[in-house]
């Protein structure tokens, strides 16, 4: 949990609060994204620090949109690949289940399902994960939110673009959330 907001909060050093009239949508730049899978048969692990979140707190719902191209692996193949295909961002929208707003104020850890959609390019379907989100105790941020979706390789239709891509992709995202004016 440290070494997660540790992580959150230093890639999260561009946040920006995008006020609509009550300020419930927020913004964030340079969110951290992991990406597990298989490639080839051999685990890989993507990063990216170049993820855009919204969240509504009032709705409870969110959008998650990344670049392919900043993906990183360490693998030179595997990279040059996601850069090819940079300039079609990948986005994950929708909304925390079972909570009617997210709660910024003094809460214990809640756990919950989460829905939504991933879309990229021509490609758009249903995906379904958990989240996890906790008070922490730090100036200006008040909780750490953390998303984690699970979808299968064949539901993405991306054998063509990513050959040798295998099993299930794991996204898994970690965002500090701010503290509203009145809390």
């Amino acid at each position: 949990m440290e070494r997660h907001l540790a992580t959150a909060i230093l890639f999260s050093t561009l946040i920006w609060a995008e006020t609509c009239p009550a300020q419930d949508v927020y913004r964030a730049f340079s969110s951290p994204l992991h990406i597990k899978g298989v490639w080839n048969d051999l685990p890989v692990l993507a990063i990216t620090n170049d993820t855009r979140v919204l969240l509504d707190y009032e709705k409870a719902t969110f959008e998650i949109a990344f670049d392919p191209g900043g993906l990183r692996t360490g693998v030179a193949a595997l990279d040059s690949m996601f850069a090819a295909h940079g300039g079609s961002p990948i986005t994950l929208t929708g909304r925390l289940l079972g909570m009617n707003h997210i709660e910024t104020k003094k809460h214990p850890p809640l756990d919950f399902d989460v829905e939504g959609r991933l879309s990229h390019m021509e490609q758009d379907g249903p995906i379904m994960g958990k989240g996890h989100l906790e008070h922490i105790f730090a100036g200006q941020y008040a909780c750490l939110l953390e998303v984690t979706f699970i979808v299968p390789v064949e539901r993405l239709h991306v054998a063509g673009t990513f050959p040798g891509l295998t099993g299930d992709i794991m996204f898994h995202v970690v965002q500090t959330l701010l503290k509203r004016q009145n809390d």
